[in-house]
């Protein structure tokens, strides 16, 4: 009997955990996990060569790992929108180097140890296509003629443009919740709920970069904001960390970046029309409960990119979530294999 009683709590515990973390975060949870992953060291989140290329006069950072002498080929990685390089899955970077690959990540500018465009206005403003140059004067920098895209969200949509204006280069491509066309009058709306949430956020927080715990918090809230049904961030204190790394390592967070990215995609407008003419093999991965940019999306990029495959995950959210890595993995690294 006891047995029963123990299961029967264990399982209403996990699932009060479950729906209480996602709906209802608790500050003193928070707090004491900041609490603890500050007290543990800081792991080193660029292991790589790296260095800056440089497009027109705007500096971008990069990193450049490879486990081999002779990879089979490259894969640039490109972030989503006032996200820097240090975002991407460790787990999903270690996957493809160990299968012989050569991976590239970098800061957009806006973000990380790239230029931040200190004079920025909407009258002096950038599209994605200038996103998209810099991506490129990564690659002609470590003088890389070939090589995979793999975007996720904003990184996406850039990602497209590399495939429509230098077809030549691109081995593949790998769309991970991303969009041809964010503002498209008659797609699906983000998740109001989310969105309200998110405005309140910055708020809050926007006014608080010099208090280290509340830059934290926001950051914590912020991801977990994005997450699908039954996935929830599991290694907190690694989230955690990477914000630290980000403070105490790197140039801090540009409150100015999202504003910015947000300008360049609205600025480079539809890519309906283009989509069509993309020739690289297209792989297209989206979450079925993605709060952000809805699953639609990618259900319209499949009908406009000939030949393109489209996965849909469910339950996945607008993240790189723990949940789903291993399955995300194991969908890229066939097709990156295949078309090398």
């Amino acid at each position: 009997m006891l047995v029963i009683v123990t299961a029967v709590t264990a399982i209403f515990i996990g699932f009060y955990l479950n729906n209480f973390l996602k709906d209802n975060l608790c500050e003193s949870y928070i707090n004491k996990l900041i609490l603890i992953a500050k007290s543990k060291n800081i792991p080193n989140f660029i292991y790589g060569k790296t260095g800056y290329s440089i497009n027109s006069d705007v500096k971008i950072f990069y990193e450049d790992l490879c486990l081999v002498t002779k990879p089979k080929s490259t894969v640039l990685l490109i972030n989503g929108a006032a996200e820097s390089l240090i975002q991407w899955p460790d787990q999903m970077i270690r996957t493809i180097l160990k299968n012989d690959f050569r991976v590239i990540r970098f800061d957009n500018r806006g973000v990380g140890e790239s230029d931040w465009i200190k004079n920025w206005s909407k009258s002096n403003d950038y599209t994605l296509e200038d996103m998209a140059k810099d991506a490129l004067s990564v690659t002609n920098h470590l003088m890389i003629e070939k090589f995979h895209v793999i975007g996720y969200s904003t990184g996406g949509m850039i990602g497209q443009i590399l495939a429509i204006n230098y077809p030549e280069k691109i081995l593949s491509l790998t769309n991970l919740m991303s969009s041809g066309y964010l503002f498209d009058p008659e797609a699906i709306k983000p998740d109001s709920k989310k969105i309200g949430i998110l405005r309140k956020l910055i708020l809050t927080y926007r006014n608080n970069e010099r208090d280290l715990d509340k830059v934290l918090k926001f950051y914590f809230k912020l991801d977990h904001l994005w997450i699908g049904s039954d996935n929830y961030p599991l290694n907190y204190i690694a989230q955690i960390h990477k914000t630290i790394y980000e403070i105490k390592f790197r140039n801090g967070f540009n409150k100015k970046a999202f504003d910015q990215h947000t300008r360049a995609i609205k600025n480079s407008g539809s890519r309906y029309r283009k989509l069509k003419t993309i020739k690289a093999p297209t792989l297209l991965i989206h979450g079925t409960d993605d709060p952000l940019i809805k699953v639609s999306h990618s259900i319209k990029l499949a009908t406009l990119i000939h030949g393109s495959k489209l996965v849909l995950l469910k339950g996945m959210g607008h993240d790189l979530n723990k949940n789903f890595k291993n399955q995300i993995n194991s969908i890229i690294l066939p097709h990156i294999l295949q078309n090398s």
